[in-house]
């Protein structure tokens, strides 16, 4: 049964990118919510990436469900959505394989 609260094509296009599939797979390596600020640097340092461009595949993310965007105080923290990946399909212990 296919559920109409997970949009499976937005879900499948986030992934899709190697950027956004290794932001994924770094969030999901931590086994709390990881702080933007600690993506996006890493990220930006790592892949040669401005800040802007990072915050915007953090944007695809979030609207795709894959990831869940918490504020605490000025910070925004980041968890991985098993339950939205699962619905629209993914295994999940295979994405999360480097």
């Amino acid at each position: 049964m296919i559920s109409t609260t997970v949009d499976t094509v937005a879900v499948y296009k986030a992934l899709g990118d190697e950027i956004r599939l290794g932001m994924v797979r770094k969030i999901a390596a931590s086994s709390e919510p990881l702080a933007s600020c600690t993506v996006v640097s890493s990220c930006a340092s790592l892949l040669k990436l401005s800040q802007p461009t990072v915050s915007h595949h953090f944007a695809k993310l979030v609207a795709a469900g894959v990831l869940v965007e918490e504020k605490e105080g000025t910070q925004k923290l980041y968890r991985v959505d098993y339950d939205v990946l699962r619905e629209a399909g993914v295994n999940v212990d295979q994405l999360l394989q480097v």
